[in-house]
């Protein structure tokens, strides 16, 4: 395993840490040598020879890590000859690899040495143990071979990649996980047969090494394009989540500019909006409905009276009762709002809602006298969030119901003029609320992420300030 960036940073800590690998190979490496030997060159040449074409072969997992087959010879020299052999076919099979500055060669090179020289330590442990040449001793000799080997080399990359791009070792160990099961499951057994081979028939068996190595490799290149694939579909969805989310503040934001619009022109229904929309949506998170729909039903609450633009100010500010004319005109707010949202991108599925929240379950509502289960759900839902806001809120031919009188007039209309559904839910709602809620006090503020979490509900908002 190695890093692939070409430009790496230079500086202190990276020539630190290309000296301390390189310390640590030759204070392994020279003392087993002294002690046992590297065991025969020939053999440890041709095991290097095998590392280096692995090496020079290697497979792209990402941008900045590419992977190898050279743990067979590494593992195979490690059971054979012990430490120093190893640590040879490890510098042998990186001299293919000569890309970049100095010190990367030296802190790859170095940390394969220092695989191989632990690969051996782990290797020499077992065989002091039992001194046979058996197949299960030599496999498990192998297993103690490779896994310090990867351990070893997975560090040096995952502290190379954090010095010189700080890039977590958790995001190394999801790129590289699968390659170090798979290559440890398979270079174990490869090494352990093709050392007892050597052991019983001698170095011409080491001819057929490379059939091994190939399949290894081939293994390993099958697999790559498979984790590549999935790293692209996982940053893929990222940007997607990241994309919506976007949206969702460009949405909020357009919504707020709407409403801000209306209650410029309607002072008496200043905040009427973000409370239908507050009530709205916690009847329908109360009625169960999904996510999705928990945060249209939010934005549709915002823009559900986006259609009084098109009323008269007059009508609008009149400090009377309206006449039937000007009743008939603000009537058509549902319309008008209609038509606005059909116009804008991302609302036209909300114009629907908006058309019909003043439709009745009974039949007599405007514009087009739906009836039941013809009403939009959301639009069935709003309207009872915006009756009770209506009835608790001040107008200038009549003052606010209490709340308990507005629920009242809720529970009377059940059946007739509401759908009872969200009637008692909102209701449960209601009777968990604190009184700044059931009053509709809420402060004229946007989120761009609607709440859903139930944990989140009731949102504590500072109180309209008493006149």
């Amino acid at each position: 395993m190695s890093e692939t960036i070409p430009h790496p940073e230079r500086g202190g800590p990276v020539r630190a840490y290309a000296s301390i690998l390189a310390c640590a190979a030759l204070g392994i490496a020279v003392p087993a040598a002294v002690i046992a030997g590297v065991g025969r060159w020939d053999v440890v040449a041709l095991l290097g020879a095998v590392g280096y074409v692995a090496e020079s072969r290697t497979i792209r997992i990402s941008t900045r890590v590419e992977l190898s087959g050279s743990l067979i010879p590494l593992a195979m020299a490690a059971v054979l000859f012990g430490p120093a052999a190893a640590a040879v076919v490890g510098l042998a099979s990186m001299l293919s690899d000569r890309r970049g500055p100095l010190e990367r060669f030296v802190i790859f090179s170095c940390g394969r040495a220092l695989a191989g020289a632990c690969a051996g330590l782990g290797a020499a442990a077992v065989i002091a143990l039992d001194g046979s040449a058996g197949v299960g001793h030599l496999l498990a000799a192998a297993v103690a071979a490779a896994v310090p080997a990867t351990v070893v080399e997975f560090s040096v990359t995952a502290i190379t990649l954090w010095l010189r791009h700080r890039t977590s070792p958790a995001e190394l160990w999801r790129l590289a996980r699968m390659h170090d099961l798979v290559s440890v499951a398979l270079c174990a057994p490869v090494a352990c047969l093709f050392a007892h081979a050597y052991l019983t028939s001698g170095i011409w068996v080491l001819a057929f090494f490379v059939i091994p190595v190939a399949a290894s490799h081939l293994a390993f290149g099958m697999h790559a394009p498979k984790e590549q694939l999935i790293a692209a579909l996982e940053q893929t969805n990222a940007e997607l989540e990241a994309a919506n989310s976007h949206l969702r503040r460009i949405n909020m934001s357009f919504a707020e500019a709407l409403v801000k619009a209306i209650d410029g022109r309607d002072a008496y229904t200043a905040g009427h909006s973000k409370a239908v929309a507050e009530y709205s949506r916690d009847i329908a998170r109360e009625m169960g409905l999904g996510r999705e729909e928990v945060a249209r039903i939010h934005l549709c609450g915002l823009v559900h009276d986006i259609g009084k633009i098109g009323v008269r100010a007059e009508v609008l500010e009149k400090q009377a009762a309206l006449d039937d004319g000007e009743w008939d005109e603000m009537r058509r707010h549902s319309v008008i709002g209609e038509a606005i949202l059909l116009e804008v991108p991302g609302y036209s599925d909300m114009a629907e809602v908006v058309r019909s929240h003043h439709e009745r379950w009974d039949g007599r509502g405007y514009p087009d006298n739906l009836r039941g289960e013809a009403i939009p759900l959301l639009a069935r839902i709003i309207a009872v969030a915006d009756s009770y806001n209506a009835m608790t809120s001040d107008r200038p031919y009549r003052q606010a119901m209490t709340p308990a009188a507005a629920i009242e007039q809720l529970v009377l209309g059940k059946g007739t003029q509401y759908e009872p559904a969200p009637v008692d839910a909102f209701l449960r709602v209601l009777d968990l609320a604190p009184e700044w809620y059931r009053r509709g006090y809420f402060v004229v503020e946007y989120e761009a992420e609607p709440r859903t979490d139930p944990a989140t509900f009731p949102k504590v908002l500072a109180p309209r300030p008493a006149a």
